[in-house]
């Protein structure tokens, strides 16, 4: 008997599982369902709110009253659908940057953060010194079945304490033990764990961020050691749960439609496949558009023979997941590690930022994918490093002019009051993360950076006053994919403790739900599919049980998500 090969045996299930699908629910193709809410809000400023809004085969075919609609479609396959009576209708929620493979790795993992997470299917308490977290620490070891290597992720250096090889080695020292930075920028080793792998000369021949001897990898010495440790970290049934997980995350966050923003980031083969099968399905209610990590598609980076290879992955996929034409860069260090570069004065301790990707680099990267015709998207946290980034882009839309680049800076924690002006001029756009003003605002005015430019986290109303297109995102797992929760806090500036930080930069409502609905597809390319209620646009709702324009703006992160209505089929959490 011939043996099936288990590629074979998926892809035949993959098909089974669509024609049930597509056979249970064919009557849905021409019929016209109107659905009916309490308020429709559409983002769009000439239709802001309606009554009722009509969907066909997963596109939005009408808009108005109740009575219009069926005025409009009579004589048509109907059906009136009021189960959203008391509820509110708005535009699927855009998470523009998300890790789903980065989020699938570490969902499975030991939390220990200095803040709680409260997600569907995991809970964490948080602890803030390092008494707490040594403690958490040796719990979990106590508990952890197996010689195996453990994994915690969530360590943060100025709420837990110094960490070292010799500090593991003292709370584990037989157990192999892996301490994941809360940037996931930064792991550590205890000395058990590093007697298991070998490091050649040639490995670690001018590799500045690696030091043996704290058993610390750090940024562009993160890769070999997720390398070295590749059997350990990617376990192939635990990615395929946390993935689970990372689809269950997005749906409760009212999310209609994700960017994974570093497809390939550890294996490009793998991950494709893997979210693929669980993203990809049929039944998932969020679109996904994969963003290739430039660094990731072939030697040398840049090369024709990587950009020829992401125009053969665009060639695959669906209209649900699928490769665009833009790709990701990194420039400096990690926001949570304090590593982003800093201009003068520096960091207040002494201590410098690094580059993920040296100028030089970057520039060339930058111009082999401009003139390519891709578009940008640039990690940058500090205002030295967005100077560098804008200088790349300024001399690149001079030697080669593009008027809708749409070059997009992402993350963008820090920039100086000159920089949002510098920003508009080069028509760039911004998806930035403003979960780092909530967590770290308070901190970071006492270590490194200062009140001042600590407070100043996410500039948010200096982009917009100079038009700036402003999206928000969390950078999943660097905040929680919670778009209401991100808003909140662009518009309250609160910090974890209570501090409300430079309330100048405040955004209003509307501005900050523009900036997880069209704002944020406008980042991606996709402002004519989805981010708005327009007729032959996506029918993706985000359904809320409240106004979020009518409770008062402190409460807008604890507006109760019903679920989502994704290309026209209701999915409730």
């Amino acid at each position: 008997m011939r043996s099936v090969s288990l590629k074979s045996l998926i892809l035949v299930t993959f098909i089974l599982a669509l024609a049930v699908y597509a056979g249970k629910h064919w009557w849905y193709q021409d019929q016209i369902v109107i659905y009916t809410a309490k308020a429709i809000i559409t983002m769009e400023d000439k239709q802001a709110r309606v009554e009722a809004v009509a969907v066909q085969q997963g596109q939005i075919v009408g808009l108005g009253t109740e009575a219009e609609l069926l005025t409009q479609f009579a004589g048509q396959q109907l059906k009136l659908d009021r189960r959203f009576a008391g509820k509110i209708l708005m535009p699927g929620f855009i998470e523009n940057h998300l890790h789903p493979a980065m989020a699938a790795m570490l969902l499975p993992l030991n939390w220990i953060t200095p803040f709680d997470w409260n997600l569907p299917d995991k809970q964490v308490s948080g602890v803030q010194n390092p008494q707490a977290y040594q403690q958490a620490l040796s719990q979990a070891l106590q508990q952890h079945d197996g010689d195996d290597l453990f994994i915690s992720w969530g360590y943060h250096h100025y709420f837990h304490g110094k960490m070292s090889r010799q500090l593991l080695d003292k709370i584990a020292p037989k157990q192999p033990v892996m301490i994941w930075h809360r940037s996931f920028h930064e792991v550590y080793f205890n000395s058990a764990a590093l007697a298991q792998v070998e490091f050649s000369e040639q490995e670690l021949a001018g590799q500045a961020h690696v030091d043996l001897d704290s058993g610390h990898f750090y940024e562009t010495g993160l890769p070999l050691a997720l390398t070295k440790f590749k059997d350990d970290i990617n376990q192939p049934l635990r990615f395929m749960s946390g993935l689970n997980q990372v689809a269950k995350i997005t749906h409760h966050g009212g999310i209609t439609t994700i960017a994974d923003m570093a497809t390939g980031m550890f294996d490009l083969e793998m991950e494709w496949q893997a979210m693929n099968w669980v993203l990809n399905d049929g039944q998932t209610p969020f679109r996904t558009r994969l963003i290739a990590m430039a660094g990731k598609l072939g030697e040398p980076a840049g090369s024709q023979a990587a950009i020829d290879k992401l125009a053969e992955l665009r060639k695959k996929g669906s209209p649900q997941f699928k490769f665009v034409k833009q790709i990701k860069l990194l420039a400096d260090g990690a926001f949570y590690s304090q590593l982003m570069q800093m201009r003068e004065p520096g960091y207040l301790d002494g201590h410098h930022g690094e580059w993920i990707t040296q100028p030089e680099q970057l520039q060339e990267l930058a111009e082999a994918y401009w003139s390519a015709g891709y578009q940008l998207h640039i990690h940058t946290n500090g205002d030295l490093g967005a100077e560098v980034v804008l200088g790349v882009i300024a001399g690149l839309s001079k030697k080669m002019p593009r008027p809708d680049h749409r070059t997009t800076l992402h993350h963008l924690g820090y920039i100086g009051p000159d920089q949002a002006e510098q920003i508009a001029k080069l028509g760039i756009l911004v998806s930035a993360n403003p979960y780092y003003l909530y967590t770290l605002g308070e901190k970071y005015s006492e270590l490194g950076l200062g009140p001042e430019r600590a407070e100043n986290i996410f500039r948010g109303r200096e982009l917009l006053d100079h038009k700036v297109p402003l999206s928000l995102h969390s950078d999943f797992s660097m905040a929680p994919a919670q778009p209401l929760l991100l808003a909140w806090v662009a518009v309250n500036r609160v910090g974890a403790n209570g501090k409300v930080m430079a309330p100048e930069q405040k955004l209003s409502v509307h501005e900050a739900m523009r900036a997880i609905t069209i704002d944020a597809a406008l980042a991606i390319q996709m402002e004519n599919e989805v981010g708005s209620l327009k007729i032959g646009k996506k029918a993706d709702f985000t359904v809320l049980e409240q106004d979020p324009y009518k409770v008062e703006p402190i409460k807008l992160k604890d507006i109760p998500i019903w679920g989502t209505v994704f290309e026209g089929k209701p999915f409730p959490l």
